[in-house]
């Protein structure tokens, strides 16, 4: 009886410690003006590291949000998207290519922003 008393509260402590686990294997990328002109130069950059990680098969899935086609494209310009790493993919390898996208700093005037997040979701 008190191995299987142990066994439960083991077992429910696993159970609530699971999110803790969970890894972020993906990010949310977005580049875009705040009024003034687009840094185009850090919008390729991005398009060039991330091309990269899809090519090197660091990057499975990119799924680009804005602009897309048949949708209205800002002014400003920007990208909107999610690259989730590949199925054999390192922890290692996917953090280096955050740490690319961390490296890019674009000029006043263009927000950039980069949040983890467990997969690329489908909007």
């Amino acid at each position: 009886m008190k191995k299987f008393s142990c066994f439960i509260i083991v077992g429910a402590l696993l159970s609530i410690s699971t999110p803790a686990f969970a890894e972020n294997r993906a990010v949310n990328i977005s580049i875009g003006s705040i009024g003034a002109s687009l840094d185009n130069a850090a919008l390729q950059t991005i398009r060039q590291v991330i091309g990269f990680a899809v090519g090197t098969s660091t990057v499975d899935k990119f799924i680009i949000y804005s602009p897309k086609a048949g949708s209205a494209i800002p002014i400003e310009g920007g990208l909107s998207a999610c690259a989730e790493a590949g199925f054999g993919t390192s922890n290692t390898a996917f953090n280096a290519f955050i740490q690319q996208l961390r490296s890019i700093n674009p000029k006043p005037g263009t927000f950039y922003n980069l949040e983890l997040t467990a997969s690329c979701k489908q909007k």
